[in-house]
């Protein structure tokens, strides 16, 4: 593109950005463009137009960005703004305060992400490709009841009931966790799988066979949890004024686990990922704009955070904000998770 025409582009971008009004002629000129002519600006605007960079809504109105605009504008044009000294404050006090517990850090993380950047925020709990045994309890409920309480590395914790083949007493159980602990301990599925071929049947090979289901399930994915956190942002954004936009949105959302495989094909093996509008799988999100990176104790255990608002998103504000938020995220779960 035209040195030119990108700078109309950008500042069409910016302009729409704060007034979430159609841009015109008059406006670039009077506010960014003193050394051209109206005329000149229009023929500019008319030609991105074409190009299908901007759209003009109706016959006497200004342009606005289309999705490949915005597209072209992530790309090739956006600038990261400095994430401000009071911000930058807030976020590391944030988070130096808050609990240990996984579950209760990600929704400070989720809460954090929502209050800087203004938008909706998604946060997925950090899962590991191979999942790995730190700690297992067992814990008698009923003569055949057993409650499985599973730790894997990176403290993240499932529990579950299980019925087991034959009454079990609890001081049974305690002896055969003792022993899971001394002799599985950073062992893997695959090391789990060593470990059955060598069982017979009975308590221990029932047990181990759960836990080693449950390390697929991390390893999957379908374990993670995901919180979102600031839809209430969204109803001060125009393009939510429609009660049905807003409820698509919230219908993504709330399906977490939809939520939660959605966010790992987005983000695939990248740390940063702009999904726009039409480039959007769901139906529902085709009005919005994902912005999604990486986070975790280490580079083995990831999890995603991610902002959810229109189109019409300060793209280099954002963006900046989230990777503060997700750096002192990463350091604060080193902390807790070591």
């Amino acid at each position: 593109m035209e040195p030119r025409k990108q700078d109309i582009l950008k500042a069409v971008v910016r302009e729409f950005t704060v007034s979430a009004i159609p841009v015109g002629s008059q406006a670039l000129v009077s506010r960014h463009f003193f050394n051209l002519s109206s005329a000149t600006v229009r023929n500019e605007l008319s030609e991105l137009a074409d190009l299908g960079y901007l759209v003009q809504p109706h016959t006497s109105a200004g342009r606005i960005p289309t999705d490949r605009g915005y597209r072209y504008f992530v790309d090739f044009l956006m600038d990261l703004q400095a994430v401000p000294t009071q911000l930058e404050t807030f976020i590391q006090g944030e988070l130096r305060t808050a609990p240990a517990d996984p579950q209760a850090l990600l929704e400070r993380v989720a809460t954090i992400v929502a209050a800087v950047t203004q938008n909706a925020a998604i946060a997925t709990l950090p899962h590991g490709p191979q999942a790995r045994l730190k700690h297992v309890d067992l814990v008698s409920l009923e003569p055949t009841e057993v409650l499985v309480i599973l730790l894997v590395e990176g403290n993240l914790i499932r529990q579950q009931i299980m019925s087991v083949s034959r009454p079990v007493e609890q001081a049974e159980l305690s002896r055969l966790a003792n022993k899971l602990n001394r002799e599985l301990v950073g062992k893997d599925r695959d090391g789990l799988e060593l470990r059955l071929k060598r069982l017979g049947r009975g308590l221990e090979n029932e047990i181990v066979t759960r836990l080693s289901q449950t390390l697929e399930l991390f390893e999957q994915g379908v374990e993670t949890l995901v919180l979102h956190d600031g839809v209430r942002n969204l109803l001060r954004q125009p393009e939510f004024a429609e009660a049905s936009r807003l409820h698509q949105v919230l219908e993504v959302l709330e399906e977490t686990r939809h939520l939660a495989t959605l966010l790992q094909e987005l983000v695939g093996e990248s740390e940063m990922q702009i999904v726009i509008g039409s480039e959007n799988q769901a139906t529902q999100l085709r009005s919005c704009t994902v912005v999604l990176t990486t986070y975790g104790p280490t580079r083995r255990i990831r999890g995603v955070l991610g902002v959810l608002g229109p189109t019409r998103m300060d793209y280099g504000q954002v963006v900046a904000r989230l990777q503060a938020v997700a750096r002192r995220a990463s350091e604060r779960m080193s902390e807790v998770y070591a």
